[in-house]
């Protein structure tokens, strides 16, 4: 029968001690992992400033997600009334997952394009702001029938009269929405205030 501790080595034995003098050091293994979880939060960030952040608001409830501006056009075109495809529908990444889902938009209130999902419910709105967008097109007021109001501009062509819906570009600076589509069914009333013209040159 062995003796107690036989053939046994102490911690430190088993240490020698350039073992114990040195640093301790990353496990190399662990580095393609950190190098993968920062590529894929790369192309995420990416993925996110180019997208335009979407929300479709319903009655009842909203859908969140990001629209690809190839499927839609820029800001610009869309501010025209001319997207590359017409808006029955958009095509959004689901947020919080990979879901590609066509959101209808037909009984929608309105479409939104936002600087930021999170908003800030304090903000009020600002209407006749001096550093509003110089945009030409008419300057107009929308009601809708759940009370809210938004000041903006619109194209001034037929469609905003013809069509199921026309895009406005809110005057606020400071407000969360760079762009909205309105759905003409959601409405409550429509004011135009007047007509907003870039100013000439002085030269």
């Amino acid at each position: 029968m062995e003796q107690e501790g036989r053939g046994k080595r102490s911690a430190n034995q088993l240490q020698g001690a350039p073992v114990q003098d040195q640093a301790v050091r990353p496990v190399t293994a662990e580095q393609p992992r950190i190098v993968r979880s920062q590529a894929k939060s790369q192309v995420a960030e990416k993925e996110l400033s180019e997208a335009y952040r979407v929300v479709v608001r319903y009655e009842n409830h909203a859908v969140r997600g990001l629209a690809e501006p190839h499927e839609l056009g820029s800001i610009e075109q869309l501010l025209r009334n001319d997207p590359i495809y017409p808006l029955d529908s958009i095509r959004l990444k689901l947020l919080g997952s990979d879901t590609i889902e066509d959101v209808p938009t037909r009984d929608a209130k309105a479409v939104f394009f936002v600087k930021t999902f999170d908003g800030d419910l304090r903000h009020r709105a600002l209407h006749f702001h001096e550093h509003a967008p110089v945009v030409p097109g008419l300057w107009v007021r929308v009601y809708f029938y759940d009370g809210e109001m938004i000041e903006g501009i619109i194209s001034n062509t037929r469609d905003f009269v013809l069509e199921s819906g026309f895009f406005l570009r809110p005057t606020d600076p400071n407000g969360n929405n760079t762009l909205v589509y309105v759905l003409k069914g959601g409405l409550k009333d429509f004011h135009v205030l007047g007509m907003r013209n870039v100013p000439r040159s002085s030269n």
